[in-house]
């Protein structure tokens, strides 16, 4: 299954809690298992759990209202 949907598949099962901990073990436990089950496509579960923590950075980053400063190469 391809990385992204596998992540969206995932956290559309449950909301995703706001403290930053629990948001890092719930995606690390992804990257563990997405690694067990597609190990030819990532080199390692580090691999997975650094992906996935980085595109729910980056979905949250662009879609939180409340911000006005945005990421961007420089950041």
């Amino acid at each position: 299954m391809k990385f992204d949907s596998a992540l969206r598949l995932y956290l559309e099962s449950f909301q995703l809690p706001g403290e930053a901990q629990k948001i890092d073990r719930i995606v690390n436990h992804f990257g563990t298992r997405y690694h067990e089950q597609n190990s030819g496509v990532l080199r390692n579960a580090d691999a997975a759990y650094v992906l996935g923590y980085s595109v729910i950075m980056l979905n949250t980053d662009a879609h939180n209202t409340q911000d006005n400063i945005y990421m961007c190469l420089a950041n």
